[in-house]
């Protein structure tokens, strides 16, 4: 192949260039190399019978990389060559592809039949790839990729998913999650336990606790009203709010003819999660799409559409309150909903609650 200055229209270098010779165009940062493939050997047959295909790649001098990939098809109208479709992959998608490329090129693709690939019997991981394998197994993009995989019938096994996970596809993930379980227990057990620094950060870094309903926790700010303590955010693209207390709250107290009532403190703390639903549900605006003025459905710059409000407070036992009085009582599940039944969109949960659903979760997977 030569190489050589060239910048015409890239019309006029489709029908008039060999193909496979590479042609270079400077600019001040760096330059355009190009290349055009076809079947046909003759300029004649080409500029009549068929369309041509133009690749050309960006290469910035100061980055010393090729930051875009533009592909573009040609065909013939009237007699003339003109562009038809073209397709542009910036670094990123340039990387994915040479990356894939490369697989194509150095695996057995003798085996292919009816869109399956599978791989010799006597394969054998390097130590790069093993890596690459576990790492994408414990992450939760990696996971979703493989069930994609697994849906596009690339990936066939005689076990279905639940099979794999029991095999130990996720095991060490579950086991990691049990170890997580057992150090929120011993944190909340600690009577010095801090509200933010200790169970805030240990929530922000384990969302999943909270159910498979929910994929991350960040913090976001509810303007005049305050600060939530935290935004769960769904995996449908909604939101809820969080709100936390210490596990040594008092919830529940019974009078002396054992009708039952919320605690000061839980009234306290419903009262403020209840003002920071208030602002959301009266500030929302509905964001459209610029181009087609379609509602956007998803939560963007923290603007929840009706969120939930989330209170996790408390222990079950009456013994575990850290400022108890002759009326206060356990916090039993059927204690706590026939109070709180009335409260719409809020949900109370102990801390007993998230980490009973959490285990739960776990013994799913596993049994």
């Amino acid at each position: 192949m030569g190489l050589s200055n060239y910048d015409p229209t890239e019309e006029d270098y489709v029908s008039n260039k060999h193909e496979d010779k590479i042609y270079t165009s400077d600019f001040p940062n760096g330059k355009i190399l190009s290349v055009v493939s076809d079947d046909f050997q003759s300029k004649e047959e080409i500029i009549y019978e068929t369309g041509r295909t133009q690749i050309k790649a960006t290469f910035i001098s100061q980055k010393d990389q090729v930051v875009e990939l533009k592909i573009q098809k040609f065909e013939i109208k009237a007699g003339k060559l003109v562009p038809a479709s073209e397709v542009r992959l910036d670094t990123k998608n340039l990387i994915t592809l040479t990356n894939f490329l490369k697989f194509i090129t150095s695996a057995n693709l003798s085996s292919v039949s009816a869109g399956k690939l599978s791989f010799e019997d006597n394969l054998e991981l390097d130590e790069d790839l093993d890596k690459k394998l576990k790492t994408l197994v414990s992450d939760e993009k990696g996971k979703e990729t493989l069930i994609k995989l697994f849906e596009d019938g690339y990936l066939t096994s005689d076990l279905d998913v639940p099979d794999l996970i029991k095999k130990g596809l996720t095991k060490n993930k579950i086991q990691e999650k049990q170890e997580k379980i057992k150090e929120f227990k011993k944190l909340i057990e600690d009577p010095n336990v801090k509200e933010v620094s200790d169970i805030q950060n240990f929530l922000k870094n384990n969302p999943w606790i909270f159910g498979p309903e929910y994929k991350n926790l960040d913090f976001r700010d509810a303007g005049f009203s305050g600060h939530p303590d935290g935004r769960l955010l769904r995996i449908d693209g909604l939101s809820d709010i969080l709100e936390v207390k210490l596990p040594s709250e008092e919830l529940l107290r019974a009078d002396d003819r054992e009708r039952q009532y919320i605690s000061p403190k839980l009234a306290e703390s419903l009262g403020q999660l209840t003002g920071y639903m208030e602002y959301y549900y009266s500030e929302y605006s509905h964001e459209r799409d610029d181009e087609t003025g379609h509602e956007i459905l998803e939560d963007r710059y923290g603007k929840y559409y009706k969120p939930k409000g989330i209170l996790l407070i408390g222990r079950r036992g009456k013994e575990l309150v850290k400022n108890s009085t002759s009326q206060t009582i356990s916090a039993e599940p059927k204690n706590l909903r026939r109070l709180l039944s009335y409260f719409h969109w809020v949900e109370v949960l102990t801390y007993d609650d998230l980490i009973e659903r959490a285990e739960n979760a776990l013994n799913n997977l596993i049994n």
